[in-house]
């Protein structure tokens, strides 16, 4: 999977550019900030080269997120660090009333995993509630490639990428089977453990090269009965109507999430619909990845509401 090595290599060979655009004295905002890993190479020429940043954290994993604060703030005596465990909606309006310049970073590919509507409406709400006048985003772009390269990616030769879809399944098992133990006052997970079961579902890829899409699915093997356990029938029957057991065919499909890769002129069109300014770009030498970014313009101007395409290669 190319993306990582494409975007360190953005940050060790445009550190100071990147850096260039982000002041002293600022907040430096990270979602989903995960290992820091990528994010350790910008905090440490933020270090070097400004002095009163504050840095905070995003993340909804309590434990790897004080993990890896806890190992970097010591390195960067300049730095000031702050972990914010939580979804956006719950901590970002903690940070709304802050008067210092912000930079926000959405590195990797997080866009990626939205439909075109709902990245509009994401990058508008952070703009209205968290930026302030010339405040800047840098978000990480996937860029379209051969349909071959994705491919390859999304299907490596090691099935990484197919164990990594295929552990949805457990991971909901084991959900369900504590929230039922919860309910019930037991300790016991074992009833429903083999809600979903991995071995009747295959991963499949597949990529629209038109718009710009990969959609990764779990297909059935087999028939397959969904037996919901008695500890959250209520609960599916809210949500889908009924609490019948669901038959799976073979050759059906679960959806699982979209992958979207952006043209040259994504940046732009995006910022036409949220917004704000398109003000620079970084791109990986292999054209693959690029980090580009974004600034709330001093005064907002007022848009007319556009029919949304379905991804950003096209706009009329």
């Amino acid at each position: 999977y190319y993306l990582t090595d494409c975007e360190i290599e953005i940050l060790r060979t445009h550190i100071e550019a990147i850096v260039a655009e982000i002041p002293s004295n600022t907040d430096v905002i990270e979602l989903g900030c995960g290992s820091l890993r990528k994010t350790e190479l910008l905090l440490d020429a933020l270090n070097r080269e400004r002095t009163g940043v504050t840095y905070y954290a995003i993340d909804v994993m309590p434990q790897p997120l004080h993990k890896s604060m806890a190992k970097l703030a010591p390195r960067f005596a300049n730095i000031s660090f702050s972990a914010l465990c939580g979804t956006y909606d719950e901590v970002l309006p903690r940070l709304r009333k802050s008067a210092r310049p912000k930079t926000v970073l959405w590195l990797g590919s997080s866009i990626g995993n939205l439909h075109t509507p709902d990245v509009v409406e994401f990058l508008t709400k952070i703009s209205q509630n968290v930026m302030t006048a010339n405040d800047a985003i840098l978000i990480g772009m996937d860029k379209q490639k051969p349909t071959d390269v994705i491919m390859h990616a999304y299907h490596d030769s090691l099935g990484i990428t197919a164990k990594f879809e295929l552990n949805i399944l457990p991971h909901i098992n084991q959900l369900v089977a504590g929230y039922v133990a919860q309910q019930s006052g037991s300790n016991s997970k074992e009833a429903v453990n083999n809600l979903f079961d991995m071995k009747n579902f295959r991963y499949v890829g597949i990529y629209d090269d038109k718009i710009g899409r990969h959609d990764a699915f779990l297909e059935a093997c087999e028939d397959v009965v969904v037996r919901w356990p008695c500890g959250i029938a209520a609960q599916v029957k809210d949500i889908c109507g009924s609490d019948e057991d669901v038959t799976i065919k073979r050759g059906d499909r679960l959806y699982v999430e979209s992958a979207y890769k952006y043209s040259n002129s994504a940046a732009e069109v995006l910022a036409q619909a949220t917004g704000l300014t398109f003000s620079a770009t970084w791109i990986s030498s292999r054209d693959y990845y690029m980090l580009n970014m974004f600034r709330k313009p001093q005064a907002a101007m007022t848009h007319v509401p556009l029919p949304l395409p379905v991804s950003f290669n096209k706009w009329s």
